[in-house]
């Protein structure tokens, strides 16, 4: 029978993960407690969380958790049982942020990296996480769309403008040479 803390540890993961909804499962190694919260400050400034669990609370959590998302079904037939050591990374706020800081600080500190990953209710392995990771974030994204639409605009009024300076400057050359014929 399981202790009552262990059921309360178990709770308190799934209501965790029901508020969070997107959620990633790190592997650790022997990342020392320094490094590890390093990690946790670089994190909290992404608006993620990482939280060390015992992988057997983790799958008891999982599996009464299917019950109230069956996407989460994928997740168990392809990634449990878990083995090595386990840390489950939550997002506040957009998912990628956190994840690609994650990723840098992981590439770092070759004890961590990346298991699997339940983001917009879908199952991700570790290698789509390392490419989910590498894209840019959302703010750099409008960055170089708001660029290249300013960009094409500024061209558009150069071409514009470059008709009526070609212009002008033609007529001003006409000037000069008929104001030449008639002194000559």
């Amino acid at each position: 029978m399981p202790s009552l803390k262990k059921i309360e540890k178990t709770q308190q993961l799934a209501k965790l993960l029901t508020d969070k909804k997107n959620f990633v499962v790190v592997k650790f190694g022997s990342t020392s407690h320094k490094r590890m919260e390093v990690l946790r400050k670089i994190l909290k400034s992404k608006m993620a969380k990482l939280l060390v669990i015992k992988n057997t609370l983790f799958e008891k959590t999982l599996e009464n958790l299917i019950n109230l998302n069956q996407s989460l079904k994928s997740v168990k037939e392809k990634f449990i049982p878990l083995k090595q050591n386990s840390a489950v990374l939550t997002f506040d706020g957009d998912w990628i942020e956190g994840l690609s800081a994650f990723y840098q600080f992981a590439k770092e500190e070759k004890t961590l990296s990346f298991k699997f990953g339940f983001l917009d209710n879908l199952a991700y392995d570790q290698a789509s996480l390392v490419w989910l990771a590498t894209l840019p974030s959302k703010q750099e994204l409008l960055g170089k769309i708001i660029g290249s639409l300013k960009s094409s605009s500024a061209r558009l009024v150069y071409a514009i403008k470059f008709s009526q300076i070609k212009l002008a400057y033609v007529i001003s050359q006409i000037g000069k040479k008929k104001g030449g014929e008639e002194n000559g």
